[in-house]
C-alpha cells in the first residue's frame, strides 16, 4: 500500500511540474517544468503497474484485501495480477513446528485420578491453503493465526488426552500411543483450520509424592525380581543335589548286587599277588582263629 501512495503522489507532483512550466520567466524553464512533470507522472505510472502485479512464493498463500472487503478465493503460488490498490497478505502453507525453534510447550494437565502432571509437548502443523481468506477474515495475520488457533488447540487438546489417562498409562514405555491421542485431541480443538502432522512428547513430570510412589514401587518389582532369581538359584541346587544322591544310590546299588562270594574270593586272591615280599596276611578261619601267613612278591 505505501508503493501506492507513494505513485499517487509522485503523479500528483508531476502533474503540478508540469502544470507550473507555463508560467516560468525565464527562458527555456517551461520545457524543462514540463519534461520534469511528464518524468514524475511516468515514474508514479511505472510504481502502479509493478504493484498491479505480485508474485506468491513457493510454500506461501496470498490473501487479497481492498478496502475492507477481502477476496474468498487464495493466490495460490506465481505470478498474479491484482489491483494495484489492493494488499496481499502472504502466509506460510509448510509444515511448521510449535513452538517455533526447537522449543517445547509447557502444560500442566490432570489425570483420570485428578493428579497433576508437567508435559513437555511440541508439534508439526500447517494451514489449510483453502482456508486462508476466512482465517484471515477472522483472526489477522499468520502470527494472529498462531497464537489463537494453535496455542489454545494445544494445550486443550493435550488436557483432553491426559484426562482420559491414568498415572500409569502415562508413565509407560510406549509413548507413541499417548502422543497420537493428543494428536487427535488438538486436531479436534483446531478443527479443519489447520492441519496437525504430529505430536512430540518430550518430557512427563509426576508430582513429588507420586515421583516417590512409582520409585518405591520400582524398588519393590527389583527386589521381588532378586528373589525370585535367588529362588530359582537355591531350587536349581536341590534338583542338582537331589540327582546327585540319585546317581551315589543307583551305584550303591550296582556295587551291592556285584559283590558276590565268588567275586571277593577272587578279588582276595588277586590283591595278595599284588602284595611286597614279607608281607603278613591276617587269615580268618572257621574256627575264628586267624592265620598268618608271609606273602608276597609277585608271581
Amino acid at each position: 500500500m505505501g508503493s501506492v501512495v507513494v505513485a499517487i503522489v509522485a503523479i500528483l507532483i508531476g502533474a503540478a511540474v508540469r502544470s507550473a512550466g507555463p508560467t516560468a520567466r525565464r527562458p527555456g524553464a517551461a520545457g524543462a517544468a514540463k519534461l520534469a512533470g511528464y518524468g514524475f507522472m511516468a515514474l508514479g505510472i511505472l510504481v502502479l503497474l509493478g504493484n498491479g502485479f505480485t508474485v506468491v512464493s513457493v510454500g506461501e498463500v496470498g490473501v487479497k484485501h481492498f478496502l475492507g472487503s477481502i477476496d474468498p478465493v487464495p493466490l495460490e503460488q506465481g505470478m498474479h495480477m491484482v489491483n494495484p490498490l489492493a494488499s496481499i497478505e502472504k502466509m506460510s502453507v509448510r509444515e511448521q513446528a510449535y513452538p517455533p525453534d526447537g522449543g517445547v510447550e509447557h502444560i500442566e494437565a490432570q489425570t483420570s485420578e485428578q493428579l497433576n502432571v508437567a508435559i513437555e509437548v511440541s508439534i508439526l502443523f500447517r494451514l489449510n491453503p483453502a482456508n486462508a481468506p476466512d482465517l484471515y477474515q477472522r483472526l489477522g495475520s499468520e502470527n494472529q493465526i498462531k497464537s489463537s488457533i494453535v496455542l489454545n488447540a494445544v494445550r486443550n487438546g493435550v488436557r483432553d488426552a491426559v484426562a482420559t489417562k491414568s498415572i500409569n498409562d502415562i508413565f509407560s514405555p510406549n509413548r507413541r500411543e499417548l502422543a497420537s491421542e493428543m494428536q487427535a485431541a488438538v486436531q479436534a480443538k483446531a478443527g479443519d483450520r489447520i492441519e496437525v502432522l504430529d505430536v512430540f512428547v518430550r518430557d512427563v513430570q509426576a508430582p513429588a509424592r507420586v515421583r516417590e510412589s512409582i520409585e518405591e514401587k520400582l524398588e519393590r518389582e527389583q527386589q521381588v525380581a532378586s528373589e525370585r532369581f535367588q529362588t530359582e538359584i537355591i531350587q536349581e541346587r536341590a534338583l542338582q543335589a537331589v540327582e546327585k544322591a540319585k546317581g551315589l544310590a543307583e551305584a550303591q546299588q550296582i556295587i551291592s548286587a556285584g559283590l558276590t562270594p565268588a567275586y571277593l574270593t577272587f578279588h582276595y586272591i588277586e590283591q595278595l599277588a599284588r602284595l611286597p615280599a614279607g608281607s603278613v596276611v591276617y587269615v580268618p578261619t572257621g574256627g575264628g582263629v586267624p592265620l598268618m601267613r608271609s606273602v608276597g612278591g609277585g608271581g
